[in-house]
């Protein structure tokens, strides 16, 4: 854990690390003068670390020759000013297919499960199926049998295939996640040509390499090898059983579970853990995000356990389209990367704004991430170029076309401040909120009628439950945030880190401890979370129950066999709707500061999405309003990050626990100052300060001793 630093907040463009910078869009012919002309420019501003993207429009051939001959005249320009990069992994989106070459051959695609049911009377035949077919199975009274001659019962015939998409379609961007041998032709082809060529200012002028979007197009995705890999790691054949991946019956919760288990678990090892295994040889940093990030249903659907993902990225991060903001993308990303014990955050930020966007806009929505555990900012995008039809990508440029360009003097270091200032140490809050993702894959009913694809509308979510999880956990984070009631949100994949000490869950990564746990809807429990809850629960921690099933299944990671779950009954305060849940919180939370006088809390437009998967999500009419408050801890101090999200400067009256009299860090013009008229009183000091309007202000007091 680092000290606060003083100098760089007075001098905020000394640390490339710490620079806030873009997507530098290469999406014509790329000329050398245009890079230096381009560099110089950013530097000028002092965005000093761009992410060298390749996007349409781009003329010089990607990975060519030209290609590379470019990228040395970046670090040579680099190195004269004192700048670094990123690299970004593919060509256009999403990451993993090499300029759509390797999805050509259709083993390399996506594999998916497709069913056909249809409802058989006694006495009837099963149809005859042509073609290569995975299973035929039969339902009746919940039971699953073999699918041959005639039903001896009314009952539901499956018939269950894997299949690609067509290359022409969505193939040709989907790449089998999945398997380990495609994402080993994906590295062969594109980061082994960097290291071949560049590999020498691997960690040194190039930071490391970006992974953008990832994600399965298909609800149910297969791959050629995961009936073996199902049977090793879960101890039965899941072929027979897979109608209850979409129908109910005997076992269909631990079927699914064990399903999207192994798909979690493959998809991170085989994608994220062995590129980041590869970064780890080469001495870079892996980043990127996902797609979907904002719902549990999103989540499931793109990629399973998404958050687990996020433990193989050396920088999780988001992709926060538009320019509304209430989301819970950001929380996700934050909550699973220090319960991973992640440092940086990441977020590709303001894309898709539309050439309208303006510069308060721009701030409004940076000290919003910043408030969401983002330390790391990249805008979306510099365009080298808007010749043509690039003007329409995805808009604006915020780059020297930008309307606002010659604001971005003052905006660069304010928002570098808050990037080293939220960097180094770690986040503090009371509570811990499970992310209950085992429960909706029980509930939810897949529509594989309607396909998710990019810049489309997915599915409806189907399931009065599952859609209930999806809406009514955002409804519940959203308005904890509102309350100043800040979290880290928990995927169960981290409870590995967790230990229990005092009545307290704490991180033996990051350090950080909680006094409370939310469990919101859980039936389905994975064994080693319902240890900790339990032991937690023993020791006197505060558990609270948001409409929680009174008898929980608890699952074995592995080694349980199918039809094997064992049950457990969850001892905590059950709490029956949102208001419920902020209330307990609230009570059982020992926050160290009190808003004695101004505004106290948030409020937002948007609680909830609607209960569709939407791909991707764009952040319009999301607004929110009041003054937010969020810590985070240093070795010489405690950070109280007070935002203002209202168009006036609102005057607050302040407790701030600590013996220490308390100094304000203004971000908008780096000056320090001790606030001398600070009143103490109860253990701590009563201080008044102005937020300026749409602006941040840190106030820093002291650590509690450890």
């Amino acid at each position: 854990m680092r000290k606060i630093n003083k100098q760089f907040f007075q001098d905020p463009t000394t640390d490339p690390d710490h620079s806030t910078s873009g997507f530098w869009f290469w999406n014509d012919r790329i000329s050398d003068d245009g890079i230096e002309e381009q560099l110089n420019m950013m530097h000028r501003i002092h965005a000093d670390c761009p992410v060298v993207h390749a996007r349409m429009g781009l003329e010089t051939e990607y990975l060519s020759r030209d290609w590379f001959d470019r990228i040395r005249t970046v670090l040579n320009v680099c190195r004269k000013n004192g700048q670094r990069i990123w690299l970004y992994d593919e060509d256009n989106w999403p990451s993993g297919n090499c300029n759509w070459t390797l999805t050509e051959d259709e083993r390399n695609r996506e594999h998916f499960l497709s069913f056909t049911r249809k409802p058989v009377k006694k006495g009837e035949a099963f149809p005859e199926e042509a073609g290569e077919v995975l299973c035929r199975r039969f339902l009746c009274d919940g039971e699953l049998s073999a699918a041959e001659g005639t039903a001896l019962a009314d009952g539901e015939y499956f018939c269950v295939r894997v299949e690609v998409d067509p290359y022409e379609g969505w193939g040709k961007y989907s790449i089998d996640y999945l398997s380990r041998r495609a994402i080993r032709l994906f590295l062969d082809s594109t980061h082994e040509k960097y290291a071949a060529e560049v590999g020498d200012e691997f960690g040194r002028l190039i930071c490391g390499i970006f992974m953008d979007e990832p994600r399965f197009a298909n609800a149910l995705p297969w791959t050629e090898t995961f009936a073996e890999e199902f049977l090793s790691r879960k101890g039965y054949d899941v072929v027979p059983l897979l109608p209850l991946l979409v129908c109910k019956g005997k076992g269909s919760d631990e079927l699914r579970w064990d399903y999207y288990d192994v798909v979690s678990d493959l998809y991170t090892e085989s994608t994220f853990g062995q590129i980041r295994d590869w970064c780890d040889a080469h001495g870079i940093l892996l980043t990127g995000h996902f797609l979907g990030e904002e719902t549990i249903a999103a989540q499931s659907y793109f990629g399973a356990d998404m958050l687990r993902g996020y433990k193989y990225f050396h920088v999780p991060g988001i992709d926060h389209l538009g320019n509304g903001m209430g989301s819970l993308d950001g929380k996700f990303a934050s909550g699973a990367a220090h319960c991973y014990g992640k440092e940086r955050i990441s977020c590709e930020a303001f894309g898709a704004s539309g050439w309208d966007i303006g510069y308060e806009d721009m701030v409004r929505i940076s000290n919003w991430l910043f408030q969401q555990g983002i330390n790391l900012i990249w805008m979306h995008g510099f365009y080298y170029s808007i010749r043509g039809q690039r003007i329409h990508d995805f808009p604006p440029s915020y780059f020297y076309q930008w309307k606002d360009w010659d604001r971005m003097p003052e905006y660069i270091p304010m928002s570098n401040r808050m990037s080293e200032m939220l960097s180094g140490g770690r986040h503090e809050a009371e509570t811990l909120v499970y992310v209950p993702i085992e429960s909706y894959w029980c509930d939810v009913e897949h529509d594989l009628t309607v396909k998710t694809g990019f810049g489309t509308d997915g599915p409806q979510i189907r399931g009065r439950r599952a859609a209930q999880i999806d809406s009514e956990f955002q409804q519940l984070c959203n308005r904890l945030s509102d309350e100043n009631l800040d979290y880290d949100l928990f995927p169960a994949d981290a409870a590995e880190n967790f230990f229990v000490h005092g009545g307290k869950l704490c991180n033996r990564l990051s350090g950080e401890e909680y006094s409370v746990l939310v469990l919101p809807f859980v039936r389905v429990f994975p064994a080693a979370v319902a240890a900790l809850v339990r032991e937690f629960s023993q020791n006197g921690g505060t558990l609270l129950l948001f409409d929680c099933s009174q008898t929980v299944k608890i699952l074995e990671k592995g080694g349980n066999f199918y039809g094997r779950a064992e049950t457990a009954c969850l001892c905590g305060t059950e709490v029956g709707n949102v208001t419920e849940a902020a209330e307990a919180v609230k009570k059982a939370s020992e926050r160290p500061f009190r808003i004695l006088r101004g505004v106290d809390k948030m409020s937002r437009l948007l609680s909830a999405y609607p209960s569709k998967v939407i791909d991707p999500y764009i952040h319009t009419g999301e607004r929110v309003s009041g003054v937010g408050v969020t810590r985070y801890l240093k070795e010489d101090g405690r950070i109280f990050n007070f935002t203002n999200y209202n168009m006036r400067e609102e005057p607050m009256h302040v407790w701030i626990r600590g013996n220490e009299r308390p100094v304000l860090y203004d971000v908008c013009t780096g000056e320090i100052r001790p606030m001398t008229e600070a009143e103490k009183t109860d253990g701590g000091y009563a201080v008044r300060f102005t937020i300026p309007a749409n602006r941040a202000v840190f106030i820093v007091g002291e650590r509690d001793s450890v």
